[in-house]
């Protein structure tokens, strides 16, 4: 993943969102770990730090890792859960 190039598209204006994987608890499962997967407005980059900055669920600021990026797409304004694809 160019960070780089995503922090630039970033300052030229371009709106873009993140589809990346989350740590989550599935009671269902006897407390084991699982992992959601969702998209989310893409607010900021580190490039310094290998850093990417999301609102989780539209309100919640958070940072992820690189490995946890899935990939980055345009901004339609449209979030989402999905299934694990691990």
């Amino acid at each position: 993943m160019d960070l780089p190039s995503i922090e630039q598209r970033l300052v030229n204006g371009d709106a873009l969102k993140v589809k990346y994987r989350y740590p989550c608890q599935d009671s269902g499962q006897g407390g084991h770990r699982t992992h959601g997967v969702r998209t989310d407005k893409l607010v900021d980059v580190s490039v310094e730090l290998n850093r990417l900055y999301t609102l989780f669920r539209g309100v919640t600021p958070i940072w992820l890792d690189q490995e946890d990026v899935i990939e980055i797409l345009p901004d339609d304004g449209v979030y989402e859960e999905f299934p694990d694809e691990s």
